[in-house]
């Protein structure tokens, strides 16, 4: 079985690789700003709000964030391919398209909260609980504020440029989560508090995301806009399977949360919620690199078909593992007394910390293959995503019975493992792929020996987030320094090739 071939690229200055890493440089510089605000918002949240509270706020966050991927119609990732058709048809401006899709987005968006909104008024306190009834009811509307924001954002990101979306998303909302939450606070509105912050960030975000797509298309030429139903609608239907995709996607990918908060209680959802907030920067790293890796696989797939995108992938894929497993060693030489940080008690999900951190980074690295079925094969993709939504259904239900929260991490983990071999069979049997498993040893063996230095430090040293960070530290130079010999030793790069340069400038 061969490995991923290096394909030669443009000479130009903007090749594909090289804008795929500084959008990606760009996104993480801005998730560093954004971990402050993170790092401040759970600080008041636990502190301030208690377990209970910031549980019942994240049970509601996360219903809204799964209706987002129903509300938003997987534009977020087709929108680029609309863009694309129109500009080489020249029947309409590209501000017009996203406009259409702008509307779409905000009725559908609309709707479903005033469902959420009426179900969450109707039901029974016992049911939902009042603090999460509550938390509900008011944080629908933002699944339309959120599908305005994701739109806009992506708008820009077909001009190849992440800023505005990188400044958005980390600088303007959080930070104005954390001032709406300490608002909250200071004024005495406790029960409601963490829903300012919500509002607040969300309204500063869309106002941001407006004033830049007027920025990037020279103002929203709404004088000559027209409405395109007749286009829109086939491309709706078009979207639907990517759409039931990405919204099983969403509530799969939040299923725990909920399952702990019905079989455990609203406190524990909170100690579990907090988990899954440290966990985020392994999530964002996946995430820096899709602001300009979505549109040039588009292109690839487009220029080049679907083996040389998929060894262009394989490139990434590896990049992204081998930066994601230094933060699980380092969690997990400190994760437990990082979580005290946060309030008293929190330390408790340590073990649910590794394993979503484990579960992420099989998500993340070996996830990005399903970009080739959004493109080629979306009921394909569809499928794959409601069998995994069933397996962390299920064994959700049974493992946080059983573990408790440290269950629930266990089943996100089973979930997230049994998507990727399922992914990777599909592959082999749609597009014909021939990335072996060994095009990853680098990084997974230097993260395993890594692993035992974490394991014996940790075992012969007392407690204290300091100690414990010199531990982490210790064991991702071990991890550096074994990945740089197998290199050298290989002959493989840690680079990413292969992807058409297209419409890049």
């Amino acid at each position: 079985m061969t490995t991923p071939q290096e394909l030669p690229l443009t000479t130009n200055s903007q090749t594909p690789d090289r804008l795929i890493i500084r959008g990606a440089l760009s996104t993480a510089g801005g998730f560093a700003i954004r971990f402050g605000a993170r790092f401040l918002f759970l600080f008041v949240a636990g502190h301030f709000y208690g377990a209970a509270l910031f549980g019942a706020y994240s049970v509601a966050v996360a219903v809204v964030e799964a209706l987002i991927g129903l509300a938003g119609l997987s534009l977020k990732k087709t929108l680029f391919d609309m863009l694309d058709r129109n500009q080489e048809e020249g029947r309409r401006e590209p501000l017009h398209v996203v406009l259409d899709a702008v509307l779409l987005i905000l009725a559908v968006g609309g709707s479903l909260a005033a469902l959420v909104m009426a179900v969450a008024a109707a039901a029974p306190h016992h049911v939902l609980g009042q603090a999460t009834a509550t938390a509900l009811f008011w944080l629908a509307p933002m699944i339309a504020s959120q599908t305005l924001a994701d739109v806009l954002f992506t708008s820009t990101r077909w001009k190849n440029t992440v800023t505005a979306e990188v400044v958005g998303r980390s600088v303007v909302e959080p930070y104005a989560l954390v001032a709406g939450a300490a608002l909250g606070y200071i004024c005495g509105i406790h029960e409601h508090g963490l829903i300012l912050g919500y509002w607040l960030g969300n309204i500063a975000l869309d106002a941001y995301a407006i004033s830049q797509v007027r920025r990037f298309y020279g103002g929203l030429h709404l004088r000559s806009y027209g409405f395109d139903s007749a286009a829109l609608g086939a491309t709706v239907t078009s979207l639907l399977p990517n759409t039931t995709t990405e919204f099983a996607s969403g509530v799969y990918a939040r299923l725990d949360l909920y399952l702990v908060r019905i079989l455990l209680g609203e406190r524990w959802a909170g100690i579990y919620a907090m988990a899954q907030q440290v966990r985020t920067p392994v999530r964002q790293v996946r995430q820096s690199f899709d602001g300009l890796l979505v549109p040039l696989v588009s292109r690839t797939l487009t220029e080049r078909g679907t083996t040389a995108t998929q060894n262009a992938i394989a490139t990434v894929a590896r990049l992204i593992l081998a930066i994601q497993l230094p933060i699980l060693l380092l969690l997990a030489a400190g994760g437990a007394s990082l979580l005290e940080l946060f309030g008293k008690g929190f330390g408790v999900a340590y073990w649910a910390l590794l394993l979503l951190v484990l579960a992420e980074i099989i998500n993340g690295s070996f996830g990005i293959g399903d970009l080739l079925f959004v493109y080629r094969r979306p009921a394909r993709g569809m499928r794959i995503t409601l069998i995994t939504a069933g397996v962390g259904l299920v064994a959700g239900y049974l493992l946080i019975e059983a573990f408790g929260i440290t269950g629930g991490g266990l089943s996100v983990l089973l979930a997230y493992s049994t998507q990727a071999a399922l992914r990777r069979a599909a592959l082999r049997a749609h597009f014909g792929s021939k990335v072996p498993l060994t095009h990853n040893a680098g990084p997974l063996l230097s993260a395993t020996i890594a692993a035992g230095c974490v394991a014996a430090g940790n075992s012969i040293a007392p407690s204290g987030l300091w100690l414990q960070a010199l531990i982490g530290g210790g064991s991702v130079a071990v991890y550096a320094g074994v990945l740089w010999i197998w290199v050298k030793l290989t002959g493989q790069k840690m680079s990413i090739v292969g992807f058409s340069a297209g419409g890049v400038s």
